[in-house]
């Protein structure tokens, strides 16, 4: 039976080709679906052909719902894809999507996200030009961010530095950079008198400022300071 019906599973994997899945994956996908077929099946359930087509459409469905996705959107938008593929065109303009959405009882937002996902089998090439002559996506992925990198180095670098002070030392760089505190602010904040806060600060961002300068070296640097970062707090502080 399965010798002669691998035309059948063939045929039916040909029909889910060109999206996004090889060929030959398909294949395999419907043959096994033909294998699992002959051996659940059972003269009652009518003739075999037919039980066999089920068998392998339900194989090949299951394959892309739990493999195939390029960009697994939420169960919930997979199931309203599957629901909306009889009614699905290239484009529905938004009165023929409210009618869906009201139809199967969702958001039009959800059917435009159900209909989306259909191309989430599928990755496109950054590099393919634009249908109407424009450069490919590729030219333009910098926009947005001034075409320049280094700022975001930077702030990766200076990350890594923070992370690298003490509790204190970032409560305090916290409160005068993020919360905005005034030296004064702080100083009540802490306990501890203005000139303090002044002093403590302009340590701290004397250290950050020569590790940043100091390159990848800066991690050993840090390490070796290690009993000099615990002191620049007294207990006091806390």
């Amino acid at each position: 039976m399965i010798e002669q019906h691998l035309g059948l599973a063939r045929s039916l994997a040909a029909r889910y080709r060109s999206r996004g899945v090889e060929f030959q994956d398909l294949e395999q996908v419907a043959c096994l679906g033909l294998v699992g077929a002959a051996r659940r099946y059972r003269s009652e359930r009518g003739e075999f052909g037919v039980f066999a087509a089920m068998t392998i459409e339900g194989e090949l469905k299951k394959y892309f719902r739990d493999h195939a996705w390029v960009i697994r959107p939420p169960r919930r938008i997979q199931q309203l894809r599957s629901e909306l593929a009889t009614s699905y065109r290239d484009r529905l303009t938004d009165a023929e999507q409210q009618v869906l959405a009201c139809r199967h009882g969702v958001t039009r937002r959800e059917v435009g996200e159900a209909l989306a996902a259909t191309t989430c089998f599928r990755a496109d090439s950054l590099d393919v030009p634009a249908r109407d002559g424009r450069a490919p996506r590729s030219a333009s992925i910098c926009d947005g961010v001034d075409g320049d990198h280094a700022g975001l180095e930077d702030l990766l670098d200076l990350r890594r530095v923070l992370a690298a002070l003490s509790a204190r030392e970032r409560t305090l760089i916290r409160l005068r950079f993020f919360d905005e505190l005034t030296q004064q602010q702080i100083a009540e904040r802490l306990g501890i008198s203005q000139i303090q806060v002044s002093r403590r600060l302009t340590r701290v961002l004397a250290r950050l400022r020569a590790t940043l300068e100091a390159g990848p070296q800066f991690a050993s640097a840090d390490q070796g300071t290690a009993g000099h970062v615990k002191r620049t707090f007294p207990p006091q502080a806390a």
